[in-house]
């Protein structure tokens, strides 16, 4: 399930405008390159956070990212501002520009999803350490104190629900992940 992320939609749509009135603008500035890099940067790190999709939908969205931004976008922006601007030269470092900025851009996309994917997998690491150790399950290999007192910890099974089975795997599902509220005993969150 892809979904639309409107607010980067307008920034993207708004950006966009203004890198068309750099394009095709009878200005002439002196750091061409570096305006052409940043822009496509900046321009695809946005166009891959439009959708909001699931960890097996982001293969293809890097991929629609590559070809629409990288390499469509890239080329196509320098034929068409020499069509309809022809005055404006038609440049292959500008074409190369466009590509590194897109390709830094995508790199920067990727790995800020690769680093959210690893919190969030971390955190459902806690999390789990956190249920197992509030329902009163022990984690430590001894097992001489199976046989001593435990009047107070027998209820804490019954009154806390099992939240592990309802999390979702990594593989399932990282962009959208919401930690259910962990409760007391008393049945009170525990976090403020």
């Amino acid at each position: 399930m892809i979904s639309i992320r409107y607010p980067v939609l307008i920034l993207f749509v708004i950006t966009l405008i203004g890198a068309g009135y750099l394009g095709f603008a009878l200005i002439h500035l002196p750091h061409d390159k570096l305006i052409h890099f940043t822009t496509f940067c900046i321009l695809t790190i946005e166009f891959y956070f439009i959708f909001d999709t699931h960890y097996r939908s982001l293969k293809v969205l890097r991929g629609v990212t590559l070809a629409v931004c990288t390499f469509g976008g890239s080329v196509s922006l320098e034929i068409i501002q020499h069509t309809v601007n022809p005055s404006r030269v038609f440049d292959v470092y500008d074409i190369l520009a466009n590509i590194l900025g897109s390709l830094l851009g995508l790199g920067i996309s990727v790995g800020y999803m690769a680093w959210r994917k690893n919190t969030a997998r971390q955190e459902r690491i806690r999390y789990r350490q956190l249920n197992t150790q509030i329902i009163g399950q022990d984690d430590d290999d001894d097992d001489d104190d199976d046989d001593e007192d435990t009047e107070g910890d027998t209820t804490m099974e019954t009154e806390l629900p099992n939240h592990a089975d309802t999390s979702l795997s990594a593989s399932e599902d990282y962009v959208n992940i919401q930690l259910q509220d962990v409760k007391s005993p008393s049945g009170n969150p525990l976090h403020p």
